[in-house]
């Protein structure tokens, strides 16, 4: 019998064939039986019988059909309406997306995306997000964030790293800006005049540079016990600078360029022969942040078609 909207029991909702409930499921139980599925859906509109969809759709937030494993993802639904993966980045803050990386999807491993992220300042947030792309069209951003943080200097150039202590090396810079003064008859004041939209960055850097020995810990191909070690390294970075092509400048305090190296180095003793570095001159040449930079200088094989444009 209900009265005024409650029952003998003293609930609105008390003798109800299906109770219902505003918590949370956060976890789920199986035991004591052997089963085919476990498949669990927000939607709310389905009809109960002994047999499971066929197919993931967007309301499926977990299907185990425990074939010899107790995962419950949706890869293989990922695998038919996925052509490629393409990993995005951009500094906390802006809102403007890079495209750092995109690969093709033809199996479950093409998933697996393990990708050396060289464009990272030192100090500076920046966050990633992996997106699948079936033919064009972006699905659901995942997203993450990261902070880089070292103390060396760093010179790269595709997956070759050479670095420096600053206690070791230096680099000075300079801004360039093209422009002149014109004095004229009956004014007591010059003119400037600047006819170019040239800005950028010129610099000097010295050090006693080396390979990596560890990427993952920034770690040195020598140790301070034995700091001739570096002496043997001095040519080959002489070589590696002077290839003739583009790299990336890194500083800890959180600038970075891309620069070319121009010439002359030079590898000098300071005060003792074995104690020597090599000091060289550079300009900057694009901008760390422009897709079109990156591809076209040889940093990124990320084409046109995959960049933002915005």
């Amino acid at each position: 019998m209900y009265l005024c909207g409650s029952n003998f029991v003293g609930g609105a909702f008390a003798c109800a064939l299906t109770p219902t409930g505003i918590e949370n499921i956060n976890y789920i139980e199986l035991k004591n039986g052997i089963y085919d599925d476990l498949y669990i859906s927000k939607a709310t509109d389905f009809v109960l019988t002994n047999q499971c969809p066929q197919e993931w759709d967007f309301d499926t937030i977990l299907w185990a059909k425990f074939n010899h494993n107790t995962s419950a993802g949706n890869v293989d639904w990922n695998l038919e309406t996925t052509s490629h993966i393409i990993l995005k980045s951009r500094t906390q803050g802006h809102f403007a997306w890079k495209t750092i990386a995109v690969r093709e999807v033809n199996s479950l491993e093409d998933f697996m995306i393990n990708y050396p992220d060289y464009f990272v300042a030192s100090g500076q947030p920046v966050e990633y997000a992996i997106v699948p792309v079936l033919y064009g069209c972006e699905g659901i951003y995942a997203k993450t964030s990261a902070t880089a943080s070292f103390t060396k200097m760093f010179l790269i150039e595709g997956n070759t790293v050479w670095g420096t202590d600053l206690t070791d090396g230096l680099c000075d810079t300079t801004r360039n800006l093209p422009s002149s003064t014109v004095t004229l008859l009956n004014r007591k004041y010059p003119i400037f005049v600047r006819n170019t939209l040239a800005n950028y960055d010129t610099g000097n850097c010295s050090g006693a540079f080396v390979p990596f020995a560890d990427e993952e810990n920034c770690e040195l191909a020598y140790t301070k016990e034995h700091d001739y070690e570096r002496i043997r390294y001095q040519r080959e970075f002489m070589d590696y600078i002077c290839d003739g092509i583009p790299k990336i400048l890194k500083l800890p305090d959180g600038r970075l360029w891309l620069i070319q190296i121009t010439p002359n180095p030079a590898d000098t003793a300071n005060q003792t022969y074995n104690n020597r570095e090599i000091s060289w001159s550079w300009v900057e040449v694009g901008d760390i942040d422009s897709e079109e930079d990156l591809y076209y200088l040889g940093f990124s094989n990320v084409g046109p078609e995959w960049w933002s444009h915005v």
